[in-house]
């Protein structure tokens, strides 16, 4: 079994999506949204590529989110903001989410074996749950702006980590290797370093460092999001 790594959302390429289980990583903010609102209560998060598809799907039943380079978009009721959906209890709501990055990923990769959503918040959860359907993974990071994200890659880095205690024989690339020996590094001040990431200190000139330490949290959650159907579902793991 190997493990590949995507670095931003504009590279994934379809021998890399072709019978494998890919992981969307997008640590600041949708995977971390999608995590925290499936361990909060809403049943399910339909990702969405633009605003109007978005607005097409507005129902008694669904809140929107979403963002365009930080800021939440205009007449929705939340931001891609991990902290305002925790503080949002809504059980039973469907949440319609759209992202600058995050969601283009998920998109992207929807032809895919198995295609789950992972960061912090549940890596340990979402890398075990990969390795069950024994194929080959794809941790495929979203980036921002088009360039690689350290935060992403930090992330990724831990799931390989927690993928070579599971499996002893598990193979990576040159990439994985060196996110890998990143996470290790900065594993006991992930808060901290977050804040000097290129997008934490684009979130952070927006007032969004509680964001920033909410997302930094590891295995905060015990669920790993999979797409079923263009929607998100949870899987619960014991």
């Amino acid at each position: 079994m190997r493990i590949e790594v995507v670095p931003t959302v504009e590279e994934i390429r379809f021998d890399q999506i072709s019978n494998h289980v890919v992981i969307v990583i997008d640590v600041l903010r949708a995977s971390s949204t999608i995590v925290t609102a499936l361990g909060n209560g809403f049943v399910c998060v339909i990702p969405v590529e633009t605003i109007g598809q978005a607005n097409s799907l507005r129902a008694a039943d669904c809140l929107l989110a979403g963002e365009r380079h930080c800021r939440k978009i205009p007449d929705f009721d939340c931001n891609n903001s991990p902290t305002e959906i925790y503080a949002t209890r809504k059980p039973g709501k469907r949440l319609v989410l759209t992202t600058t990055n995050g969601t283009r990923a998920i998109q992207k990769a929807e032809r895919a074996s198995k295609l789950l959503i992972g960061c912090f918040l549940n890596a340990t959860a979402c890398i075990r749950h990969a390795l069950t359907y024994h194929l080959d993974i794809t941790l495929y990071c979203a980036g921002t702006r088009s360039e690689f994200a350290l935060e992403d890659g930090l992330a990724a880095g831990l799931m390989i980590v927690q993928a070579q205690k599971a499996l002893a024989n598990i193979q990576t690339c040159d990439l994985g290797e060196a996110l890998k020996a990143s996470y290790l590094y900065y594993a006991d001040k992930l808060s901290e370093q977050l804040l000097q990431t290129t997008t934490g200190k684009r979130l952070a000139s927006h007032h969004f460092a509680d964001d920033l330490r909410f997302c930094s949290q590891v295995d905060h959650f015990q669920l790993v999001p999979y797409v079923k159907d263009k929607r998100i579902l949870p899987h619960l793991v014991s």
